[in-house]
C-alpha cells in the first residue's frame, strides 16, 4: 500500500486532522506521520471527545496505529508528552526522529516580540527553525531529550516508514497549515509560514521519495478561514453572520483558532485559489469540509443522496472546475460528520453519525 499526503488547499484550519483521522479507519494498522509544529492544532473525535493535537498525528482509534513526528518537526516537550497521556500512547506506538527539534521559551518570547504583526501564533516555531536554519550551537534535538527518550521511541522515522511501505502497510502523512501559506509559494509574503506547506515539502521533512507517494488528498472548506488579526490579505472576506444568513442556520456560529483562541476570519470561497493549489499539489482527491456552511439543511448528513441541491451543486461545479474528484464531504465539526464517495467506500469500521454541535 503506498503513502497518502493530507494537505491543507487555503489558509490551514481545513480540516486535514479529520480526513487523517477519517483514512486511518481505513487502514488495519496505519503508520500515521505528522509534520510541522506546535504552532497548528488538528481537532478529532476520540472516544466520543473532541481533542485538539498540535503534535501527535490525528487518528479516532489510537490503539491500532503507530505515531510518527517527522525529522522536520518542532517539537513542544510539555504539549506532546500531554497529548501521548490524553491519548493513552504507548511507548512501543510513539517513534520520535531523532532530529526533529526541541522549542524553547526563548523562541515563543522572540515570536511575541518580533512576529505579532503578521498574525503568529507565537509557539516559537518559527524562530527554532531559524536556529536550526543557522546551525547555532545551542539547538537541542529530540535525541537530546531525557523526557522524550523516556516516553517515546527515539528512531529514524524514515527508514521505518521505508520498510513499512515495502511491507505493503499503509502510511499516512498529515501535512500542517495550507497551501496560501507556504513560505516559498505562497502569494502574500511576509503573511505565511515558516515553511513549505506543499505536499512535496511535507514528504521532504518526512524523508519520503516522491515516487512513494500515490495519494494526496487537498483539504478545503466552503468558506476558508485564517489566524484573526493583521494575518494579510483576504479575498472574499466576510463574517460569520453572513454565513448563517446564506445557511439558514439558527444562529451565528463563529470559530475560533485551536491554539490560541482568536476569532477567525472568514471568507467565501475562492475558486482560482484552489486551481492553483491543484497546480502545485496535484493531488489525486479533494476533501472539502463545510457543507452545513453552504446550507444547515445539511448538518451530520452521512449519505450522498441526504445532500440538499445546494450542496451537489458547489461539489459538481469543484470537480468539474479543478478535475479532481472529491473523496470526503464534511457536513459538521465531528470527525464523524460526513459523506464518503463513492458512498460503497470499504471502511474498517461502520461510522457514528455524530450530528453536527451548533
Amino acid at each position: 500500500m503506498p503513502a497518502t499526503i493530507v494537505v491543507g488547499g487555503q489558509y490551514g484550519s481545513e480540516g486535514k486532522g479529520k480526513v487523517a483521522a477519517l483514512l486511518a479507519r481505513e487502514i488495519r494498522s496505519p503508520w500515521l506521520v505528522r509534520c510541522g509544529g506546535p504552532n497548528s492544532g488538528h481537532t478529532v473525535t476520540v472516544r466520543g471527545q473532541d481533542i485538539v493535537l498540535r503534535q501527535v498525528p490525528c487518528c479516532t482509534e489510537p490503539s491500532l496505529a503507530t505515531f510518527c513526528v517527522a525529522a522536520g518537526c518542532v517539537i513542544d516537550e510539555p504539549v506532546l508528552l500531554g497529548e501521548l497521556d490524553v491519548l493513552g500512547i504507548r511507548r512501543e506506538q510513539i517513534i520520535i526522529d531523532p532530529r526533529a527539534m526541541l522549542v524553547t521559551e526563548d523562541d515563543r518570547k522572540c515570536e511575541r516580540g518580533q512576529l505579532i504583526g503578521i498574525g503568529s501564533t507565537c509557539s516559537g516555531t518559527g524562530a527554532a527553525l531559524i536556529r536550526r536554519i543557522e546551525r547555532r550551537s545551542n539547538v537541542r534535538l529530540a535525541k537530546d531529550s531525557s523526557l522524550l527518550t523516556e516516553r517515546c521511541r527515539i528512531e529514524t522515522v524514515a527508514p521505518l516508514l521505508h520498510d513499512a511501505l515495502d511491507r505493503g502497510e499503509g502510511v499516512i502523512v498529515e501535512g500542517t497549515q495550507g497551501f496560501a501559506l507556504s513560505l516559498l509559494h505562497g502569494r502574500d509574503y511576509p503573511f505565511v509560514t515558516a515553511r513549505d506547506t506543499t505536499a512535496a515539502g511535507f514528504a521532504m521533512e518526512v524523508g519520503l521519495s516522491p515516487r512513494l507517494i500515490d495519494r494526496i488528498v487537498l483539504v478545503l472548506r466552503t468558506f476558508p478561514i485564517r489566524v484573526g488579526g493583521p494575518s494579510g490579505p483576504f479575498a472574499n472576506e466576510c463574517t460569520w453572520e453572513d454565513i448563517r444568513e446564506q445557511s439558514g442556520a439558527p444562529r451565528t456560529y463563529p470559530e475560533y483558532t485551536s491554539v490560541t483562541r482568536r476569532l477567525r476570519r472568514v471568507a467565501r470561497f475562492d475558486m482560482d485559489s484552489i486551481v492553483l493549489a491543484c497546480k502545485y499539489n496535484r493531488p489525486t482527491d479533494l476533501a472539502v469540509m463545510g457543507l452545513d456552511r453552504l446550507d444547515y439543511a445539511d448538518s451530520g448528513v452521512c449519505n450522498a443522496t441526504g445532500l440538499t441541491a445546494t450542496s451537489r451543486d458547489f461539489l459538481n461545479n469543484l470537480e468539474l472546475t479543478t478535475g479532481v474528484p472529491v473523496a470526503f464531504a464534511g457536513t459538521g465539526f465531528g470527525t464523524l460528520d460526513f459523506v464518503r464517495f463513492p458512498d460503497t467506500a470499504p471502511t474498517q469500521q461502520e461510522p457514528e453519525l455524530n450530528h453536527a454541535r451548533y
